[in-house]
């Protein structure tokens, strides 16, 4: 017996509208055409009317997000002018306080504390958070960093939050990165840990997200 697989589960807003305009041409066709399926005037009905408010909010969605990748990199470019202002100021305390820890504190700006040293590897990392990123098949992620881990390692699987399989993807050195090159309307589970001086941390609990 036949039945529809429309993988609906990994379809994003804008494949699930592209689908209900095929549908609704198939099962609703125009005049004096007549519908191959009988008592689907209703359900077109229906189908139609959850289109079109998927389109008008997809539509706002996609207009916000425009204003919000100029907003974005005006943010990034003034964040980018203050960091460089910053390592100047801090180039010119350092110069007249010549290592004096009292007048290099007076500065506001916090001092640079000893390496730390442990014979364990990095703990569990905690609260890792996946969000959709600026463009189709990004996410952005981010995860509380850990004292002990000199780089991390993030993993991805899109079968199984437990068994995997799980590839790595990247190894950032900070608690935030970019990931590119996703499906869109994909499920994935991501992982990260810690890896240090010695060794390895444990992996995070997964976080899952549907890629934009």
């Amino acid at each position: 017996m036949s039945s529809i697989s429309a993988g609906l589960s990994r379809k994003n807003s804008t494949l699930l509208i592209g689908l209900a305009d095929l549908v609704i041409s198939k099962i609703a066709p125009a005049a004096p055409a007549t519908p191959p399926i009988p008592n689907m005037a209703a359900k077109a009905a229906a189908l139609t009317a959850k289109r079109d408010a998927a389109k008008a909010a997809n539509d706002a969605y996609e207009s916000a997000r425009a204003g919000l990748v100029a907003l974005k990199a005006t943010r990034d470019a003034t964040a980018d002018e203050l960091r460089d202002e910053h390592t100047v100021v801090i180039s010119a305390v350092e110069a007249e306080a010549r290592g004096d820890a009292a007048l290099l504190g007076a500065s506001g700006y916090p001092l640079a504390s000893a390496a730390v040293q442990s014979t364990t590897p990095p703990a569990q990392i905690l609260n890792l958070f996946l969000t959709a990123g600026d463009a189709s098949g990004t996410l952005d992620l981010t995860f509380d960093p850990d004292a002990l881990a000199k780089t991390y390692e993030v993993q991805i699987t899109t079968t199984h939050p437990i068994d995997g399989p799980w590839t790595t993807m990247v190894q950032p050195t900070t608690s935030y990165t970019k990931l590119t090159g996703l499906t869109s309307g994909q499920r994935v589970w991501l992982r990260v840990r810690g890896i240090g001086s010695n060794g390895p941390g444990a992996w995070s609990d997964p976080a899952t997200k549907i890629v934009p």
